[in-house]
């Protein structure tokens, strides 16, 4: 009899099924992963467990016995701790604070009694192993030490089941390893960890097994010690992926787009080109000038920013000082950081599809809303959007969804250049291969584009030329289906050359 024990669990919504007939065993001291594609059903499968969401049909059962949470409190209350992706803590009070927020030791007439609270705080903290001092604020930590909070908070409840969701999203290489010892001693004390991310790498790193869902249904579950990568994706997506992807023929050899900045916002003086229907991969390491260079030429880039890079566009060069410029000559694009800077979390996925394009959308500066339900509904059908309304947040939408509103936003000004900065961080293998399909097709019909990415084998498979940056300036191309991975990492370091 294993500790967890899912059986035939159900949960309906309206007019679709996110979980169908899921079956699971998990054991304690057992790291489990759970992987899919967007609206696989782990987030659902997580909300169930986490007492958030009710199940429509089957059985859960925790040490034997029948486990239904009606609440997250009741959840908690049988051990199930949840550290989610977005992180809820208060940033003015202590470390002390948030792990007992709300469960506060009280002394007399219900004053929380503060020498107890740090007390039972530093002997969680010293119990697992976590670098943190019970006293300092939290606006004061860095995203890693904020983490490790939310995982004290979820531990300070007696946990027996720690569910981890995308732990490793914003944390450096160095921030990884440190978590994922912690995830080692914490199996090692006897908890079930339920991981769920899509960077496979890390998922055989620290699982012992793994368990595939798609389209709301099991799949399989494997022992990562016998499994492989390509296995995964090709079972999380229903086929293998490639590594390298069709790519159109590249237009005339007329530059589209010829950039050059001379000095300042912090980049050497560089250039590049960019032809009619290409997809040219920029790569280097954090720090390395990429999106610096990317809002310099949509004007974002501080102050001489328009004046240090020079933009010709279709054979006219263009002062372009502010992204309503660059949006004008129909260069757009699409920023790294959908959440703080892409969207507009507390609207609908309407407004946030429409936003930049509602002058094209109004007559006599009156919005036209049949035109603009209408052209919304024609671009995120194209890009296959998967949300049960227009009218829904965006904020409800799993990752690769809100990346389709942010590149469909972009696609409704008909771009000539589109620039993608980080277009699949946080989101799984299979809207990673939508997102491809879009690009590929937008290439096909002529526009040009700039994908900025960490993934070298992304760029490799997806780009027709990759160029490399380092310290502000392009120091490197190479013809995608020539190159290799080893080259472009050499040649980010400094410690290779590439053809210039």
């Amino acid at each position: 009899m294993a500790f967890l024990e899912i059986r035939d669990l159900w949960r309906r919504f309206p007019g679709v099924d996110a979980l169908q007939a899921v079956t699971l065993d998990a054991e304690q001291g057992e790291v489990h992963a759970l992987v899919g594609a967007n609206g696989a059903g782990k987030s659902t499968l997580m909300n169930i467990l986490a007492g958030v969401l009710p199940a429509s049909r089957g059985e859960i059962r925790l040490g034997g016995a029948r486990f239904t949470p009606d609440s997250p409190r009741a959840a908690q209350a049988q051990g199930i701790g949840v550290v989610y992706q977005e992180l809820s803590l208060i940033p003015e009070r202590s470390v002390a604070d948030n792990v007992f927020l709300g469960r506060e030791p009280a002394g007399r007439f219900g004053v929380v009694d503060r020498k107890r609270l740090d007390a039972e705080t530093r002997a969680l903290l010293e119990r697992y192993h976590l670098p943190l001092d019970p006293a300092a604020p939290v606006a004061d930590l860095s995203v890693a030490q904020r983490q490790l909070v939310e995982i004290a908070r979820a531990l300070s409840i007696d946990a027996r089941i720690l569910i981890l969701d995308e732990p490793t999203a914003v944390l450096s290489l160095h921030e990884q390893d440190n978590l994922f010892a912690i995830v080692a001693r914490l199996r090692a004390a006897g908890l079930l960890i339920l991981y769920v991310s899509h960077r496979l790498g890390e998922i055989f790193r620290i699982a012992d097994r793994v368990t595939v869902l798609r389209d709301g249904r099991k799949v399989a579950t494997l022992a990562t010690a016998s499994a492989t990568q390509a296995e995964l994706v090709r079972l999380m997506i229903g086929h293998d992926v490639r590594d390298r992807l069709p790519l159109p023929e590249v237009g005339d050899g007329r530059p589209l787009l010829e950039v050059t900045w001379h000095g300042g916002c912090g980049l050497p003086s560089s250039s590049f080109a960019l032809r009619r229907g290409e997809i040219l991969g920029i790569a280097g390491f954090v720090g390395a000038g990429r999106t610096r260079l990317a809002r310099a030429i949509i004007g974002v880039g501080g102050p001489g920013a328009s004046d240090a890079v020079e933009v010709n566009i279709t054979g006219q060069g263009r002062r372009i000082r502010s992204p309503a410029d660059a949006i004008a000559q129909g260069i757009l694009y699409v920023t790294e950081d959908r959440k703080r800077e892409g969207l507009f979390a507390n609207l609908p996925v309407l407004a946030n599809t429409t936003a930049a394009a509602l002058p094209m959308l109004s007559r006599a500066g009156v919005l036209r809303a049949r035109a603009e339900r209408a052209r919304a509904n024609a671009i995120l059908a194209e890009l296959r959007l998967v949300a049960h309304s227009l009218d829904v947040p965006v904020s409800e939408l799993s990752g690769g969804n809100q990346q389709k509103v942010v590149l469909g936003r972009a696609l409704l000004r008909a771009p000539k250049v589109l620039i993608c900065d980080e277009p699949t961080r946080g989101v799984d293998v299979g809207a990673k291969d939508e997102l491809y399909g879009i690009l590929i097709r937008l290439a096909d019909a002529g526009v040009g584009i700039i994908v900025i990415s960490s993934e070298v084998k992304e760029l490799l498979m997806l780009s027709h030329r990759v160029l490399v940056m380092r310290d502000g300036g392009v120091v490197a191309e190479f013809e995608a289906a020539q190159a290799s991975e080893d080259q472009i990492l050499l040649a980010a370091t400094g410690a290779g050359a590439g053809s210039q």
